[in-house]
């Protein structure tokens, strides 16, 4: 994609503007010393495009600036965006002012709100609903709008990244950017397309809607046998009832038979034998509980005499008294009770006697009723047996009933039976996108062992800085995403040392990723590189050596012949981009060293921007400050 940082603009809160201009396939260079704010020029080009924090100082930067703007030329327009500065308590400002002609005010106004203006951008970087997420993560969902933002950590290279031993993109300490980073590598780079993630989605929901259909097939299967089951032994009663004919030779025939019995079921008339069997049943019925009700009186009777007898008995020894009276002192009240309880004992002795002999009766009842529960009992078995019977009416109601009710979840299976074209179709349908996946699909393999060879081109141009490493093969770690260096013939990648080798193996990545992006015409990657410092591992990491400041004088020629061959590089990249691939490119270095270093080499693709950060000279210049 091509987009070209024309300038870094500045509103001062003092009414004035600092202007920082870029070419476009230069190497751009802004140099000097440190704390002059070179390094927050990534800072402010990634708040331009909607950072949602940023690491923007305030001293001497935030605290003098009202609003950060950028320039640029993206896909043969030029736009700028400018933002306003942080809030006193660091906040990132919601104010944008946006020119669709590159215009550049004397002092900005919010003109559209931020989502506004990311439509324009998103559409520039080729981004749309199509470009989403591809599986998920903690922090990202599969199926979301993938953020043009994630693809500008291919154009930077920090000054905390650029000689790392293990990262090799910016922002990997934030787990959004690390997530999103394996997610779209093989956009970014080609192997993978558009079109392609649209047809995986189509096959993921493909094979959920495959995996759904056949457990649903398999449910419905288990349903059919079961219910099948059911109906069959319902058929197989029906024909015990002798309610549809036994001679048939199939069980739709059957099924048919069931439908016309309960079509028909008001013209049923019960069989004169099962009629006459029903009153038989009913009648034995009746002589059960007849005798079981004679059986309880009989008992319950049996008690009550006993308990007369119980209550007689207890009275005997009144008379043994009466018969020995004269063995006992007399008195008139002894006398008196004893001539009560005797005419007690005579008065219940003629009430058990005078009882009549229920008993008697009850046995005869008994017996005369079995006699009938045996005559019944013959008159059953005298009765066909080789059908079953109802014993009710009702009983052959309910039964029909039943037969009714199968043959609705019959007649709704029937309408409900598993779709096996729609399984077949989802199956080929499948088989198709895969098809046409695999056609569309490159193999990763082969995209990596290109970017392989293009990273060994840019290491063998700086085969004279990496020392024992010279000869030493580019190996592309896929899973981690970084670059390893493995001796020729050896089968594991090599522990490399030095930070000096670990800056060129970043700058040789980094180059050979942006042609890789370029050769695979990928619309997402914006043809621009930004690096902060490369000479680190000679001056230090803020500008000194060993964090002792010295000169430019005062580094050893090695290593100023290491940092020639680096910008070498760089400038022959632009030439290489240029003619081979006719694209345009830009690369911004912020940087400690002096003209020197490229003027010396005659390096005619690397330019200083603006003048060096010196003596007062700086990203806000003191005379601006006035």
């Amino acid at each position: 994609m091509n987009l070209i940082i024309r300038e870094i603009i500045l509103w001062l809160k003092n009414g004035k503007i600092r202007t920082i201009p870029f070419q476009e396939n230069k190497v751009n260079i802004i140099t000097g010393d440190s704390g002059t704010g070179k390094s927050v020029i990534i800072d402010i080009i990634d708040y331009c495009f909607f950072a949602s924090k940023t690491k923007i100082p305030d001293e001497k930067i935030n605290e003098n600036i009202s609003w950060y703007g950028i320039k640029f030329d993206i896909n043969d327009k030029q736009y700028l965006i400018a933002r306003g500065a942080l809030d006193k308590d660091r906040q990132v400002s919601s104010l944008y002012y946006f020119s669709p002609t590159g215009d550049v005010p004397l002092e900005p106004f919010h003109s559209l709100n931020e989502d506004e203006l990311k439509v324009v951008i998103e559409k520039e970087f080729s981004i749309d609903s199509n470009v989403v997420i591809p599986y998920s993560g903690k922090k990202l969902k599969a199926g979301s709008k993938i953020s043009f933002r994630y693809f500008f950590m291919f154009n930077t290279q920090s000054g905390d990244t650029i000689d790392h031993s293990e990262v090799y993109f910016d922002k990997l300490n934030d787990e959004k950017y690390l997530e999103a980073l394996h997610r779209i590598f093989d956009l970014a780079t080609g192997i993978d397309t558009v079109k392609n993630i649209l047809i995986k989605d189509k096959i993921s929901n493909l094979d959920k809607d495959i995996t759904r259909l056949e457990k649903r097939k398999n449910s419905i299967e288990n349903e059919i046998s079961l219910f099948d089951k059911n109906l069959r032994s319902i058929v197989k009663k029906a024909k015990e009832y002798d309610l549809i004919p036994i001679d048939t030779k199939e069980i739709k025939e059957d099924i048919d038979n069931l439908k016309k019995l309960v079509e028909n079921i008001s013209l049923i008339n019960t069989p004169e034998s099962i009629k006459h069997l029903e009153k038989l049943q009913k009648t034995k019925s009746e002589l059960k509980y007849k005798i079981r009700s004679y059986n309880k009186f009989k008992k319950e009777y049996s008690l009550y005499k006993q308990l007369q007898l119980d209550v007689f008995d207890s009275l005997k020894p009144i008379k043994y008294l009466k018969e020995h009276y004269q063995n006992i002192i007399k008195n008139p009240i002894i006398d008196d009770l004893l001539d009560i309880l005797e005419t007690e004992m005579k008065a219940i002795k003629e009430e058990i006697g005078g009882k009549k002999p229920f008993d008697i009766n009850v046995d005869y009842e008994i017996n005369r009723l079995k006699i009938g529960l045996t005559l019944v009992q013959k008159e059953i078995d005298k009765m066909p047996q080789n059908n079953l019977t109802f014993n009710t009416e009702i009983e052959k109601f309910i039964f029909i009933g039943e037969i009714k009710s199968k043959l609705e979840l019959y007649k709704n299976g029937d309408t409900e039976v598993f779709n096996e074209e729609e399984l077949t179709n989802k199956k080929n349908e499948l088989e198709q996108l895969k098809s046409k996946l695999e056609s569309e699909l490159l193999d990763k393999e082969l995209v990596v062992k290109v970017l392989e060879e293009l990273i060994q081109y840019y290491l063998k141009k700086s085969s004279a800085a990496l020392g024992i490493y010279k000869d030493y093969q580019a190996v592309f770690n896929y899973s981690k995403k970084v670059l390893q260096l493995k001796k020729e013939g050896s089968l594991v990648p090599s522990i490399v040392g030095s930070s000096s080798n670990h800056m060129f193996m970043h700058i040789c990545f980094m180059l050979g990723l942006h042609e890789l992006i370029i050769k695979q015409e990928v619309p997402y990657i914006p043809n621009f590189l930004i690096l902060d410092q490369p000479s680190r591992p000679y001056y230090g990491e803020d500008g000194t050596r060993d964090k002792t400041k010295i000169s430019w004088n005062q580094i050893p020629q090695d290593d100023k012949s290491k940092l020639t061959i680096a910008f070498t590089v760089l400038s022959e990249f632009i030439t290489h981009i240029n003619q081979e691939y006719n694209k345009q490119f830009q690369v911004i270095v912020l940087e400690h060293i002096p003209e020197s270093i490229w003027k010396d080499a005659k390096l005619e693709n690397v330019v200083l921007v603006d003048k060096e950060f010196r003596d007062g000279n700086a990203l806000i210049p003191d005379d601006l400050l006035d």
